[in-house]
């Protein structure tokens, strides 16, 4: 377990000025509907913080997507596997530092939705549910991103990734199991109050599957390679 956090703590560390951005982006995108006299239109909130859903998971797949291919490009992962470090650990080193980006974003949103709408039941129950549903969601973005990214090119792996995130929304009503991250980015915009369990858990379980064949297919690929 703890050469997985160092190396997610080493990539948050890389990354840390997208952290920072990550985080303020939600406040500043609610700072044009903040008002000191009074709290912000619920339906204003709502639409913003459905495209900060679909623009959390967005970033957090095309980062993950990214991060085997930078690693290779610096060389830096040949130092790392000559540790000790198993490929399997590198690789979930990885998804684990993308989570906590998407953990911490999620957060954020969820404290810019009490900054404008007030602190409230309702409303706690709210933010509770977009940051599960929300986090869930982007796991599952992450975790096929790097499955694709084992073999193919960051660019068209974030594109098959995303693909397969909002594809589903063009539907009415996307299945819960098939379309688990679109249904459940359409509840944590939509600031559901009650969580989307088989949607949830099917995130979950489908992101550990995923992981789990990225593992296997890494395993086989070529870390030496020059890709420059």
């Amino acid at each position: 377990m703890i050469p997985l956090l160092l190396l997610a703590r080493s990539f948050v560390r890389q990354n840390r000025w997208l952290l920072v951005a990550f985080v303020l982006w939600p406040f500043l995108l609610g700072a044009f509907t903040w008002s000191p006299q009074h709290g912000a239109n619920k339906v204003e909130v709502m639409e913003i913080v459905q495209q900060e859903v679909f623009y959390g998971v967005a970033v957090v797949a095309f980062l993950a997507s990214s991060a085997v291919y930078n690693e290779k490009r610096s060389r830096r992962i040949i130092a790392v596997l000559s540790k000790g470090i198993s490929r399997g650990q590198y690789l979930c080193g990885l998804l684990l530092a993308c989570s906590a980006f998407a953990a911490i974003y999620f957060a954020a949103v969820a404290g810019s939705v009490i900054w404008l709408v007030g602190t409230s039941a309702p409303t706690l129950a709210a933010c509770v549910c977009l940051f599960a549903q929300g986090f869930s969601a982007a796991f599952w973005a992450a975790a096929l991103s790097l499955l694709f990214a084992a073999f193919l090119h960051p660019f068209l792996a974030a594109a098959i990734a995303g693909s397969a995130a909002f594809a589903p929304l063009a539907m009415s009503k996307p299945n819960a199991v098939i379309g688990s991250a679109a249904t459940l980015m359409n509840s944590a915009g939509g600031l559901a109050t009650n969580l989307v369990w088989p949607a949830l858990v099917a995130a979950l379980l489908e992101g550990g599957a995923f992981t789990f064949v990225a593992i296997r297919i890494f395993a086989s690929r070529d870390v030496t390679m020059n890709i420059e």
